[in-house]
């Protein structure tokens, strides 16, 4: 009975087929990584926890992106979302202080194995916010000088398109490091259907407000239109992060109106309709900057920099009249701070992972269902003094989509030899 059950483990150890998704855990337990950067000016780094099958994180290990970050203590240096992206088995990283984007490959078979492949120049000045999809990694900069870079990528590193760069400082230009949050821009992402490039620019007050930028490409993806469409959400004003809504929707959260602005694109015109601002409670939530997307509770979810509050939000982008119901208000723990969160799926259960940068905290959730995020752990990302150094900035995570090849010889070696000591006890009884 002993060998049985010993080699069940083994077997479990390989994969774990939970609701349709397979996890394939390492020797250590972890099924993915969560990663966020650390954004010293020294040497940027990216800070990689590992993830186990219940969604708890532990601070692994750290690998350096060869760039800088920002010589600045505020609570969110870069005021945008996306510094981080991974797409495929790759990790996208800005470097803010070297105006440079660094790319790495993650072993899919264990996620916290990161490992440093290309750092490309970026166009323009301080970097902030990374898109990208299965052809291209675009780059965002915030700084004196602003524009795009896009970059093809594959195994060996990224490579410029030279001719996708746009200068965007006659738009906005800015200091270095950007004193916001007003007038800076926000995050950089393709549309659904990547057909365009959509960018955030927060703006003033209600009489100076923010807009959106939508670079078009054509039918094959390969020129990018020479100027943007620039529009203003009715009702806007700063706006921030910018989630997607099925193929032609979007959620933005604006700190400036106190609230989070919803509407309908196209992706060939550049314009926008159907535009509401559901403005929320400022007592309970304030500053609302970040957002995230929860597939299988349905759910978005934003996070309020100024009260440290997530507020899960349900959206029917088809209703003129409310197309935002607020489900439910979330208070992060005391003096833990707020910033950008992701959502990683484990085996048909969502996981929330929002930044703390006042104690340098990664705080989780579980989703069990819509009005039900129960506290799941937190992290230190970041341990000693920390009243000195730079705040995290960006998240993203990865989860191992093969079995470890060392593991597998493992267990099937394993597996015969228990094989044969099962025959023999069973010959023996």
């Amino acid at each position: 009975m002993r060998l049985v059950i010993l080699y069940s483990a083994f077997v479990l150890l390989l994969t774990i087929p939970i609701n349709g998704q397979t996890l394939y855990p390492t020797t250590s337990g972890s099924v993915g990584a969560v990663y966020t950067m650390s954004n010293a000016a020294s040497m940027n780094q990216i800070l990689i926890h590992s993830l186990n099958s219940t969604g708890q994180l532990t601070l692994t290990n750290s690998v350096n992106t060869n760039g800088t970050g920002v010589n600045t203590t505020a609570g969110d240096p870069l005021f945008s979302q996306g510094a981080l992206g991974v797409y495929s088995n790759y990790l996208f990283a800005v470097n803010p202080g070297s105006n440079s984007l660094s790319m790495f490959m993650l072993s899919s078979s264990d996620a916290t194995q990161v490992t440093l492949i290309s750092v490309q120049p970026a166009y323009g000045v301080f970097p902030v916010s990374v898109a990208v999809n299965n052809m291209y990694a675009c780059v965002l900069t915030g700084g004196s000088m602003t524009g795009i870079r896009c970059y093809t990528y594959n195994s060996s590193g990224l490579f410029i398109v030279t001719s996708f760069d746009r200068n965007l400082t006659s738009i906005l230009s800015q200091s270095v490091p950007p004193s916001g949050p007003r007038q800076t821009f926000s995050e950089i992402l393709f549309s659904a259907d990547n057909m365009a490039l959509i960018i955030s620019i927060k703006g003033f007050n209600a009489t100076s407000p923010g807009s959106l930028l939508f670079y078009t490409f054509n039918s094959d993806k390969t020129v990018l239109a020479a100027n943007p469409i620039q529009t203003i959400p009715t009702g806007g004003i700063l706006p921030f992060s910018m989630t997607l809504v099925g193929m032609n929707g979007l959620l933005i959260t604006d700190p400036g109106a106190a609230g989070v602005l919803t509407m309908t694109y196209s992706s060939t015109s550049g314009t926008i309709s159907n535009i509401m601002l559901t403005s929320v409670n400022t007592t309970l939530a304030s500053a609302l900057c970040w957002s995230t997307y929860s597939p299988n509770v349905g759910n978005y979810y934003v996070i309020g920099a100024g009260t440290a509050t997530i507020v899960e939000l349900a959206l029917n982008l088809t209703s003129t009249s409310n197309p935002v119901q607020i489900i439910q208000y979330y208070q992060l723990p005391s003096n833990t701070g707020a910033l950008e969160a992701t959502v990683v799926s484990l085996a048909g259960t969502d996981y929330l992972y929002v930044i703390g940068t006042t104690a340098h905290v990664i705080t989780g959730y579980q989703l069990k269902a819509a009005g039900q995020a129960m506290a799941n752990g937190m992290v230190t990302s970041q341990l000693g003094d920390t009243t000195s150094i730079p705040k995290l900035a960006g998240i993203a995570a990865f989860v191992n989509t093969k079995s470890s090849k060392s593991l597998a010889t493992s267990v099937f070696v394993s597996t015969k030899i228990m094989i044969v000591l099962v025959v023999v006890s069973l010959f023996m009884l």
